[in-house]
């Protein structure tokens, strides 16, 4: 039989995967200042995450298979609950509102897939497809079964934030540009997280954030 993973080891396991991303994060932005740009770029973030990422979280779910809260082929199904609905409302008026107030007017940006613009693939779908399977498939569903409901959505909220701070620290943000983004993606983990286990379904909180992050890049 299978030994039973424990807080401190998902913890543990949680702490190796953030190190490999800070590593990771540093050498790609090296190696996309001096030799890539533009699509390759993309390309290279969105082959990169996949591969860690995914790697990982198919281990986690092997290890785990019945400790989780909802079990791995019940992640994705046909529950679409009303709270669903009205966050994507309500992201979809937020959203138009800051294009609106930003830029008086519609907008969206003439350099989706330039090194200026960003990374299109790996911002619009790549981040919310893999991110939403790794915190909210894994590390939500996992700690569900070990707190309460409230405690383990802070919780694997606050991991959602801390693996965003190797990109922060490589895109060498301003200490605004920090508690600008920590201020944003805290509280949508908080949300990704509640529609989660309101959804029992991993396709809500994987269109939202798909939504969020794609409506920023084009339109924000």
């Amino acid at each position: 039989m299978r030994k039973q993973w424990s807080l401190k080891t998902v913890y543990g396991n949680y702490l190796i995967f953030w190190l490999i991303w800070l590593v990771v994060q540093g050498y790609l932005k090296g190696i996309q200042t001096q030799y890539t740009t533009g699509m390759a770029n993309d390309l290279i973030n969105v082959v990169v995450k996949a591969v860690i990422w995914i790697s990982l979280g198919l281990f986690w779910f092997s290890r785990t298979q019945n400790q989780l809260w909802l079990s791995k082929k019940k992640l994705y199904n046909s529950r679409f609950p009303i709270e669903f609905w009205l966050a994507l409302v309500i992201f979809i008026g937020y959203l138009f509102m800051s294009m609106w107030i930003r830029h008086h007017g519609f907008y969206i940006t003439t350099h989706p897939f330039t090194k200026e613009g960003g990374n299109f693939l790996s911002v619009t779908l790549a981040a919310g497809l893999i991110e939403e399977l790794v915190f909210r498939g894994f590390f939500c569903n996992f700690l569900l079964t070990k707190y309460d409901m409230l405690t383990a959505i802070m919780i694997q909220a606050l991991l959602f934030q801390a693996i965003h701070f190797p990109i922060y620290w490589a895109e060498g943000l301003s200490l605004m540009g920090w508690v600008a983004n920590v201020a944003t993606v805290l509280p949508l983990g908080i949300v990704f997280g509640w529609i989660f286990y309101r959804s029992r379904n991993l396709w809500p909180s994987t269109i939202l954030h798909c939504v969020w992050d794609t409506a920023i890049f084009l339109f924000v």
